[in-house]
């Protein structure tokens, strides 16, 4: 099947609901003449056809019986002066019947036609009703369809409307089918997806946008390839740079401290007390470029089981010294978790670490850290909540993004912004969630962290 225009495609449906409208209204057509034929249906001249047949019986027969009224005729019998006899038609009705015929001379009254037939041998004035449409002979078809012609066209009407709905649902469903080809190769460019084909619709106009989308994401591969490259470089270099710039300043320090060791002026040892500071401040500055370094997703995630008891064991014994060297009160509740799970080892270990020592950093002296452990719909569930002041609004909503350094309640000098996003680009990439509240128990910050145990 070749490639088609859209115009085509329309002209297509358009003949093909042209072709079923016109075969409905022929096959309805056909039923309603073979009801003619049949009897089934009484049309309008077939009723005027009998009243004329049977009119010079009706002007001369003695008594006029029900059974002398032509099919499907109402009627009413009349003195010459207007005085009525006797009829079908009910008495309120008769006197507008003779106002109608006899002093206004009409022959009929939607939806109504009157023949008037004279009895001048009896003295008597015979009118006849019936219906300016054709109607079904069956007497309780009559009473629910009155005329059968509105039948007819109610029929066709619905039945087109259906065909209409039909043909639409088609042509949307067609459009539908090719548009998806489209809207799927948008999905994979914008999730950086560009290793696919793209696959055509066969329709022209929708080919044409997916062939600008293929030169698009060709592209956009050539540039993000470069970009991913010269961000790997200057990612490379950096790490370098910052593994380079730790051996002269452990010298710097080293020398610093013999310097003070040695006997000096009070001026030579206030510049020795710089030289010891500024070398720890870069030092720190080293280790945050290095933190960053580490933190991209780059580096494939390699996973392998970890026992839970043992990992938090070793967890402990790193935060037990931070917090005795702080005096913070550490609350260990770590009864409930699963035996084991799947995960990087090192990297859960450096997340938790991260937001452990903000916890201690950022809890006064004499406060608490409790680290809480359970298990909640397959998932490990890390609560770390502190004693100080909590997250302001601000860092609720930033603090995980790179560098977000808060002016409120949780931020110090040694604070670079770094620590949480760390910890959140770890628990991303086991396909957690890291989540910051404040703990309404003790009013510091909460930070829950879940990750799945199978990875």
């Amino acid at each position: 099947m070749g490639v088609k225009k859209l115009h085509s495609v329309f002209m297509r449906y358009v003949l093909l609901l042209a072709l079923a409208v016109l075969l409905v209204i022929g096959v309805n057509v056909a039923v309603y003449l073979f009801g003619v034929e049949t009897g089934a249906v009484v049309p309008l001249n077939r009723i005027s056809a009998a009243i004329e047949s049977s009119k010079v019986m009706l002007q001369s027969t003695r008594q006029i019986l029900p059974s002398d009224i032509p099919l499907l005729c109402d009627y009413a019998l009349f003195t010459a002066d207007g005085q009525r006899l006797s009829g079908s038609i009910e008495p309120e009705d008769s006197s507008f019947l003779w106002k109608i015929c006899m002093e206004n001379g009409q022959t009929g009254d939607p939806p109504y036609l009157y023949s008037v037939i004279n009895r001048e041998l009896h003295g008597e004035i015979l009118i006849l009703r019936y219906r300016t449409a054709a109607q079904f002979s069956n007497p309780s078809l009559r009473s629910i369809f009155p005329l059968a012609d509105l039948v007819l066209i109610a029929v066709i009407f619905l039945e087109i409307l259906f065909i209409l709905v039909a043909v639409s649902f088609m042509f949307g469903k067609y459009l539908s089918k090719r548009i998806d080809k489209l809207l799927a190769a948008v999905q994979k460019i914008e999730q950086q997806d560009l290793d696919f084909e793209i696959e055509k619709s066969k329709l022209f106009e929708i080919d044409r946008a997916l062939d600008a989308l293929d030169h698009m994401k060709l592209a956009l591969k050539r540039s993000l390839m470069k970009q991913w490259q010269d961000d790997k470089a200057r990612q490379d270099q950096l790490s370098a740079l910052a593994h380079d710039l730790k051996t002269p300043l452990t010298i710097i320090r080293g020398n610093a401290e013999l310097l003070l060791d040695a006997p000096l002026s009070a001026e030579q040892k206030e510049c020795a007390d710089y030289i010891e500071s500024s070398s720890l401040q870069m030092q720190s500055y080293v280790q945050t470029l290095i933190e960053v370094t580490k933190s991209t997703d780059s580096e494939p995630l390699c996973i392998r089981q970890v026992f839970v008891d043992r990992f938090l064991q070793e967890l402990k014994n790193q935060i037990d010294g931070l917090c005795m060297m702080n005096h913070i009160t550490l609350h260990w509740d770590c009864g409930r978790h699963p035996r084991s799970i799947t995960a990087n080892h090192d990297l859960l270990m450096r997340a938790l670490v991260n937001v452990l020592s903000n916890a201690v950093e950022h809890t006064p002296r004499g406060g608490t850290v409790r680290l809480e452990t359970k298990e909640e719909n397959e998932n490990l569930v890390f609560v770390i909540t502190d004693s100080g002041n909590g997250f302001t609004r601000q860092a609720l909503k930033h603090a995980t993004e790179q560098f977000f350094m808060d002016d409120g309640s949780r931020s110090t000098q040694s604070h670079y912004g770094i620590g949480l996003y760390v910890a959140a680009c770890i628990v991303q990439k086991h396909h957690g969630q890291l989540i910051l509240e404040n703990s309404e128990l003790t009013g510091g910050a909460m930070v829950t962290i879940q990750i799945p145990c199978v990875s």
